[in-house]
């Protein structure tokens, strides 16, 4: 079988792979090829609709990324933005893993000038290859979810990184660039945190950087106001008890009334009936004879008895009278309130 050069450079590279890989040394130990190549093709991802590259200009932090041997700066690490009207210039600051400070330099250019897209560009830089740079989300203010992505012979070297206007990213806009990859079949776990914050050299002046880049974000974007997945639950309130109408109130106080008059006339007829009885009973006794003392001593008894057994009918009486009087007290206390 004969072979055209670039059939035959396709199938030498294949099998060179292919022994690389094998390499029970694994293949970065025995030919010096980094750990990150893999088999299978990269992924179709969509990019960032009406992708405007002056909001997205400015600083930013790398928060996660897919560990890169060909990428000094492995801590504290900046990128600044900055677009040149048909290119966009990149300023990285960082540390590399020895504390040892790092700047590099790096231009990106729309990937397909037929068909141009500014959320795909290719990166530019001194000693290292281009490489895509696929803007997949971002909403310019606070995050972005980046993917590059490269292929030979079958193989692919795979990065993405999740960039934060702020070195702590808030754990929402990390999990939305995770969901992010996800759904596209990259397997975000590939990715590491990068050391922020309080060790790195700019902590001292973070605050003006911070201020420079919000000063710059204020131009282009305009005043900054948060948003909420989870919508913020209403005060629970007791509605008002509605007052009664003012004709409901008058209809009710003129039926107290009239009770109230009943009540008093009837409390009035058993005072005359109580006052009779007595009466009598003081006038039986004054007519009463010496001969029957007995007799009235009896009668006496007998008088007390029937009181102890509640069937003297005045008992009941004032018993009636009480109780309505009662009444009368509550009612009179209801009108007052």
């Amino acid at each position: 079988m004969i072979l055209n050069a670039a059939d035959a450079v396709s199938w030498a590279g294949s099998v060179i792979l292919m022994v690389m890989l094998s390499s029970p040394r694994g293949a970065e130990a025995a030919f010096g090829i980094p750990e990150f190549l893999e088999m299978g093709k990269c992924a179709k991802v969509p990019l960032k609709e009406n992708f405007d590259p002056v909001k997205y200009s400015g600083l930013w932090f790398d928060i996660e990324s897919v560990p890169n041997e060909y990428q000094h700066t492995k801590k504290c690490v900046t990128q600044n933005y900055s677009w040149k009207d048909n290119y966009m210039n990149v300023a990285t600051r960082g540390l590399t893993s020895e504390d040892k400070k790092v700047r590099q330099g790096a231009i990106m250019r729309v990937a397909d000038s037929t068909n141009p897209n500014l959320a795909h560009m290719t990166v530019e830089a001194a000693g290292v290859p281009a490489a895509p740079y696929q803007i997949v989300s971002s909403d310019y203010r606070t995050y972005s979810c980046v993917y590059s992505c490269l292929e030979y012979f079958g193989f692919r070297a795979e990065f993405f990184w999740i960039f934060g206007r702020d070195p702590m990213l808030p754990a929402e806009k990390i999990r939305l660039c995770h969901r992010t990859f996800e759904s596209l079949g990259v397997n975000y776990k590939k990715m590491v945190p990068i050391i922020q914050g309080e060790p790195c050299p700019y902590a001292e002046k973070l605050d003006q950087m911070l201020a420079e880049n919000e000063e710059y974000l204020l131009k282009v974007l305009g005043p900054y106001h948060p948003t909420s997945s989870v919508p913020t639950p209403l005060p629970l309130t007791t509605p008002a008890p509605k007052p009664p109408a003012s004709g409901a109130v008058e209809e009710e106080l003129k039926e107290i009334k009239e009770i109230m008059t009943e009540e008093k006339k009837a409390v009035q007829e058993l005072e005359q009936e109580i006052l009779v009885i007595t009466k009598e009973r003081n006038l039986g006794k004054t007519d009463a004879t010496q001969n029957n003392n007995n007799n009235n001593n009896n009668n006496n008894n007998n008088s007390n008895n029937n009181d102890m057994l509640g069937d003297d009918p005045n008992s009941a009486t004032c018993a009636s009278s009480s109780a309505t009087l009662a009444i009368i007290v509550s009612l009179t206390a209801l009108l007052q309130r």
